[in-house]
């Protein structure tokens, strides 16, 4: 096998050109690749530039939450402070029911003592009443002469 320098350089042009197309390719794929990795870096550059805005929103939210749970613990400690002021007041009110029912109680039977010594008195009066008009018939019947 002989070959000719036309052969020889055809050869070596088609080589040439398959390693240019080669080297070509090679740098699409490489320009790709850096794309790629580019692009990725910028993505968790953005995640990582979020991040502290997300920790100062946390924060943001975390004073507030403290803000709403002392607001609501105020209101807890006001309502706690109005109810014992209540169970105090009906404590109260509950002593004073007690107090006027045994009141009550007692004035019931004081009135059924002085209903009885009513009855009773009226009995003897009207005993003396009989006894009254019997003595006063009495002297009205005329007396014997003697």
């Amino acid at each position: 096998m002989v070959q000719t320098f036309s052969d020889f350089t055809v050869s070596k042009m088609t080589f040439r050109l398959l390693t240019k197309q080669r080297l070509v390719v090679l740098c699409i794929i490489l320009a790709l690749i850096f794309g790629a990795i580019y692009l990725k870096l910028h993505y968790l550059q953005d995640i990582y530039e979020g991040s502290p805005s997300s920790s100062e929103r946390c924060f943001t939210e975390l004073t507030s939450t403290k803000y709403q749970l002392n607001v609501v613990t105020e209101y807890k400690n006001r309502i706690d402070k109005l109810l014992t002021e209540m169970e105090k007041k009906q404590k109260a009110e509950k002593e004073r029911f007690r107090d006027i029912m045994d009141s009550c109680v007692a004035m019931k039977q004081q009135s059924l003592i002085c209903q009885s010594q009513f009855e009773d008195l009226q009995s003897e009066c009207k005993k003396v009443k009989e006894d009254y008009d019997k003595i006063k018939q009495d002297m009205e019947k005329p007396k014997p002469t003697r």
